[in-house]
């Protein structure tokens, strides 16, 4: 995505530093249900780059308790592709986690596994 960069650019940091009071960083996840929440709230589909206000917001009013206050993100871009949706629709679930795991292929294995993970669900396993 535009906004996913290894390191900020040398003038870019320093406009930061004259004219940004404070950051904040977000994950995808928290990026991909930004967009959910914009759809759902405006029936606007912004782009993972546009979305980064929103979830910064959010995260920074759940981070301070903030409440009863007013908060603008400005959020940009259209730049979103059906192929890109599909996995945004399946990260923003912030309630579901994924996890990657090997077992050895023997019987009872998954129900091993299952033991631990118990009284959560698994809803898809391949």
């Amino acid at each position: 995505d535009g906004a996913a960069v290894r390191k900020g650019g040398d003038e870019t940091f320093r406009l930061c530093q004259m004219c940004v009071d404070e950051m904040v960083t977000v994950s995808t996840d928290e990026i991909c249900a930004a967009i959910k929440d914009s759809f759902l709230d405006t029936r606007v589909l912004l782009e993972p780059a546009g979305a980064l206000a929103v979830a910064g917001m959010k995260q920074y009013a759940q981070k301070t308790g903030a409440k009863g206050q007013t908060f603008v993100a400005v959020a940009s871009g259209a730049n979103m592709d059906f192929d890109r949706l599909r996995f945004v629709s399946e990260r923003a679930d912030t309630s579901e986690t994924l996890i990657s795991v090997t077992i050895p292929e023997q019987p009872g294995a998954f129900i091993n596994l299952y033991r631990h993970i118990f009284p959560r669900n698994v809803t898809e396993f391949a």
